[in-house]
């Protein structure tokens, strides 16, 4: 094993216990330097003849052993460790030896040694005065009651082999915990762990006493000591190697480099999260680089082998910082199953990473791991012998290190807490684009994925009074958790059973149920849209309902307001919601002319959703209503992208476009959809819900009755209480098996990113159109007047596609030809696509006012129709053809395009500070 060795020696060290113990741990190095130790005197005082002669023997019983060692070696007045540390590093040292010193100083030993060991990674075997030769018998091993430092250990062992039993020393333990080491130890791959033994604690004695009384009372004749089982450099220099005791040591003493850092102040090294298992589901763990004061990265993608048991289960990858096993390598698993991780690669250290699988006997309580003492005493009671309590790490500002430290001092009768990690679940690329404030929902998610998977979850537990919600899975607040008797059952909720992996996947989205009877059709044509509106409000006999985001005060407005002051003429009870930020009305003292003309109206009622005074904070900004909804006698509904203005509806073909055109006066690409049938009901029900909220009167809700034979879902999100929309648009891109079609343009975030690289990586078309946020004319990309900010916008957009063109994906830049009513010199144009379209394969379209951005996903409520119709998915790709045919297709090749990389690059890191 150790090829390079230097031995530090004084004139009372004897020889033949020096070559005892090199020759007991390795094999015949190559080279051994001996660092010879004298009394300090003059410079021309002689070296003591006592000193000669151990270097000497030491010499001549090294060439003995065999002829072809190098030796060299000086002597020195006294031991410095910086002088040693040089001479360890000049001569490539694997280990250094101190020998049985009585001359030397015990504090310069104890520095020296913790400097080689702590700082340069090196082995350091250390012999006690009172250490006599033996025949190999046992080796005892110095570990904490949680199995730190067998990682070491097993490092060890894979280079040197011990031909002995092992035998633990820790602190005094339960069964379990001895259950736990010896599991751990053989994921390790450590056979020879046959069992644990408990120190024997005297308070006159010091640590490292209590290890030299329990390794001789073992019968061993060598103590390995892993760094990482010390809880922190205080212990390390007052407790275990005590300068005296390693003086006087009976029992030789192996220091091994710390291969997992407790307190991660000296060395890189990786960490891996736990995980959990069932079949069909592939366990999913989080791998991190820890280095200095505990700073955590991703590591470069690597190869890693996986051990379990000592034996290898296969080998696989880690890329993003996540690591998926092979569901079939755990079929058998039943209970904890502790799994070790051996990175390969050249950054890579070769030291087994442990941790631990579950395969769930029983529910499960998934818990953030940042709650509370109180909660987490609360939860641990709740748990008791009828739930597995799994810890989930929400941020990775906590290495996985810190996080189970912490656990393991808050429960210390639980060996090892399970600690998953949410964003190996996710795979949100560690939630760079996430803020805290959504850190509830994103542990729900957690949840809901393992539930798809068939992991019975009893309830999740956040740390944040602003709990989110769920209808299939039961969610506490702490205070909720606190006031829970531990007789109260928290069996899993039911989940309604649909056939096949995809629809289970909707149903623990939060998407409504599948329910057929629709009439269904859908808009691309702004005019046509328009049109269509309006004949539908013409038509109303009853209530007119009508939820938007952003209401323009514009000619486009005037006429559809125009046709509902017709219809409350005509007797028809009109109720307008719009949300008090964006449509200017409500909000900081300011009022929207179009919508205080329209409250002016007998029969019509006007409300604002959520309106602002003061100073407002982030959530108040940011969690907005952006649902698009109209509803008509509680017959016929429309779900949209549209908000009321003129760029909404108003046709390309209607507008005298000219290179002098403003931006503002450009119409966008947008859809929505028009249906007939039961879902309408459940649409008015959620007017009625905001309707209620804003201070409006409750009224009475029809069912309508069947209108066709189409199947669809409605998919209602409201910001901050669920992930609903964003939840369904990942079922549907994760189980596509041939074709992905998205029209948007928004800057994707980076979960809905990765999970689209992953369906080019297994083979699933994905094909992308986006617009132009400032639009512009010509090959030569000549914007229209204004809106110089919104081209940074266009960059921020660009920049999360790059990822998903490079991995393969086909993208479009929306164009269109020139049209008759345009400028001829104009060529093409770019406009923006406001459009929000997701096709599956050829069985399901989702539509509506969902964007595949954070704000959708997180802050925004939404509504979105996903209509699981193949003629409906038909005609919907059909008239995008025409659409992709006109546009101009990304070439990730193209000198243009690779030539704003960087800058495109630069506005998605920057890109909050730049709109403040």
């Amino acid at each position: 094993m150790f090829r390079r060795l230097v031995v530090v020696f004084d004139a009372g060290s004897e020889s033949e216990q020096v070559l005892h113990w090199v020759q007991r741990l390795t094999a015949v190095p190559e080279a051994v330097y001996l660092y010879g130790l004298v009394p300090e005197r003059s410079e021309l005082e002689a070296p003591p003849p006592t000193s000669l002669t151990v270097l000497d023997h030491l010499r001549h019983a090294l060439h003995d052993w065999d002829a072809g060692i190098q030796v060299s070696g000086a002597l020195e007045t006294h031991l410095e460790t910086g002088d040693l540390v040089r001479v360890a590093t000049k001569h490539g040292a694997e280990l250094v030896v101190f020998g049985p010193n009585l001359d030397t100083s015990p504090r310069a030993r104890v520095s020296a040694m913790l400097m080689l060991c702590l700082r340069e990674h090196l082995p350091v075997l250390s012999i006690g005065r009172a250490a006599t030769p033996s025949a190999p018998s046992r080796t005892a091993v110095a570990v904490a009651p949680d199995g730190r430092g067998l990682g070491a250990v097993a490092t060890f062992l894979s280079r040197c082999a011990v031909r002995s039993e092992l035998i633990a020393l820790t602190s005094e333990l339960e069964p379990e915990q001895v259950a736990h080491l010896q599991a751990l130890g053989r994921a390790l791959g450590i056979e020879q762990l046959l069992h644990v033994e408990a120190l024997t604690e005297n308070p006159a004695n010091s640590r490292a006493e209590a290890f030299d009384v329990a390794a001789l009372r073992s019968g061993a004749d060598l103590l390995l000591v892993p760094a990482d089982a010390l809880a922190d450099v205080e212990a390390l220099m007052l407790g275990l190697f005590g300068a005296k005791a390693l003086q006087e040591a009976r029992v030789p003493i192996l220091m091994l480099p710390r291969a997992q850092a407790t307190s991660a102040m000296f060395e890189d090294h990786y960490a891996v999260s736990d995980s959990l298992t069932a079949p069909g589901l592939a366990p999913r763990f989080a791998v991190e680089r820890v280095g200095f004061m505990s700073s955590v990265s991703v590591p470069e993608p690597g190869d890693l082998t996986v051990f379990e048991g000592g034996s290898t289960l296969g080998q696989g990858r880690h890329q993003g910082g996540t690591a998926v096993l092979e569901s079939s390598w755990l079929t058998h698993a039943q209970g904890q199953h502790a799994l070790a991780f051996a990175f390969a690669g050249v950054d890579a250290p070769r030291d087994l990473t442990p941790c631990y699988v579950l395969a769930p006997e029983k529910p499960v309580l998934l818990v953030d791991s940042l709650v509370d003492d109180e909660t987490l005493d609360a939860v641990q009671a709740l748990a008791s012998e009828r739930y597995h309590l799994v810890f989930v790490r929400l941020r990775d500002s906590d290495s996985l290190d810190e996080q189970r430290v912490r656990l393991r001092e808050r429960l210390p009768e639980v060996p090892w807490p399970l600690l998953l990690d949410a964003s190996a679940w996710l795979d949100d690329a560690r939630a760079d684009d996430v803020p805290r404030q959504v850190d509830g929902q994103r542990l729900l998610r957690v949840a809901t994925r393992l539930a798809a998977g068939h992991i019975p979850i009893a309830a999740v537990l956040t740390r944040d009074a602003y709990k989110p919600v769920h209808p299939h899975v039961r969610t506490l607040s702490p205070e909720e958790c606190v006031a829970l008797s531990r007789t109260t059952p928290l069996e899993p909720l039911p989940i309604p059973h649909e056939v096949g992996a995809c629809a289970r996947a909707l149903v623990l989205a939060g998407s409504g149920p599948r329910l057929e009877g629709h009439d269904i059709d859908f808009e691309l044509d702004n005019r046509l849209a328009r049109k269509s509106l309006l004949a539908a409000i013409d038509s109303a006999r009853s209530t007119i309902h009508w939820q938007c985001y952003i209401v323009e005060d514009d000619p486009i407005t005037a006429r559809i307001t125009e046709a509902l002051k017709r219809a409350a003429a005509r007797g028809v009870r009109v109720r307008f919601l719009a949300d008090a930020l964006y449509s200017g009305h409500d909000s900081f003292g300011s009022l929207n002319p179009a919508l205080v003309s329209l409250s002016q109206t007998p029969s019509v009622e006007v409300r604002a959703i959520a309106p602002l005074v003061g100073v407002p904070s982030l959530s108040e900004l940011k969690q907005r209503n952006h649902r698009k909804l109209t509803v008509i006698d509680s017959a016929q509904a429309f779900v949209s992208g549209r908000n009321l203005g003129a760029p909404y509806y108003t046709g390309f073909d209607e507008v005298a476009l000219k290179h002098d055109t403003p931006y503002r006066d450009i119409p966008w690409l947008d859809c929505g959809a028009k249906l007939k049938g039961p879902l309408v009901g459940d649409l008015e029900r959620a007017f009625l819900t905001e309707w209620t909220r804003a201070g409006g009167e409750p009224y009475a809700v029809s069912v309508p009755p069947p209108a066709g034979a189409m199947a669809a879902r409605l998919v209602l999100h409201e910001g901050l209480r669920d992930t609903h929309t964003l939840d369904t648009q990942l079922a549907l891109i994760r189980h596509a098996r041939s074709r992905l079609v998205l029209v948007n343009t928004f800057p994707l975030l980076l979960e809905l990113q990765n999970a689209l690289i992953a369906a080019v990586r297994r083979g699933v078309r994905v094909e992308i159109l986006f617009g132009s946020v400032r639009p512009h004319h010509g090959a030569a990309r000549t914007y229209f007047p204004g809106g110089a900010l919104r081209e940074v916008a266009d960059h921020y957009v660009r920049s999360r596609l790059d990822a998903v063109i490079e991995a393969g994906a086909i993208a479009y830049e929306l164009a269109l030809p020139i049209l008759p009513t345009w400028e001829a010199a104009l060529e093409q144009l770019s406009p923006h696509v406001h459009a929000k379209i997701l096709v599956c394969d050829t069985t399901a379209v989702a539509v509506g006012s969902a964007n595949l951005d954070v704000t959708a996903a997180y802050w925004e409520s939404e509504a979105l129709l996903l209509v699981e119709d193949s003629p409906f998915a038909e005609r919907m790709l059909g008239a995008l053809e025409p659409l992709f045919a006109t546009s101009r297709r990304i070439d990730r090749e193209d000198s243009r395009w690779r030539d704003e990389v960087e800058q495109r690059a630069w506005v998605g890191r920057n890109w909050p500070s730049l709109v403040g």
